[in-house]
């Protein structure tokens, strides 16, 4: 799914900007590590963390909201563009978009109730895939 992502990021939306697609980004914060599996930029500056998943995970929403907490803090402290990513772009000075992203039936039970719980400021997508996603990758819903 990633790989495909990163080769036609309009299959996704197409407001991603294909030359800003970074993969696996570790984040740190205390003793705590994770690797967030997209991050990208919309045409109007905007980041965009994507998190993917093939199949049901009860977890999909809190720790994409765990990556999007790290996210933030790393853009309003400009960590990205001093470390050499998005050159040449202004990013938005706005919190990332936060992309939650697996096929349409994989998304588990709860999530929606999961993110109800989530800040206001965040914005947050469900983008549902079609099930043979592994032969062409299309989006069936956004939510």
């Amino acid at each position: 799914m990633e790989t495909q992502i990163i080769a036609a990021p309009d299959c996704l939306d197409a407001s991603l900007d294909p030359k800003y697609l970074y993969s696996q980004l570790m984040f740190a914060a205390g003793g705590d590590r994770g690797v967030a599996d997209l991050l990208g930029v919309t045409r109007q500056g905007r980041l965009a963390l994507i998190e993917l998943k093939a199949s049901e995970d009860i977890q999909l929403p809190l720790q994409a909201l765990d990556y999007w907490l790290r996210v933030s803090r790393h853009h309003a402290d400009g960590d990205f563009q001093r470390l050499g990513y998005f050159r040449g772009i202004t990013l938005d000075p706005r919190p990332p978009l936060l992309w939650l992203v697996a096929p349409g039936f994989q998304f588990h039970s709860s999530t929606g109730v999961l993110l109800g719980f989530a800040s206001h400021e965040t914005e947050i997508f469900q983008i549902g895939l079609n099930e043979n996603w592994r032969q062409n990758l299309m989006v069936t819903f956004r939510r």
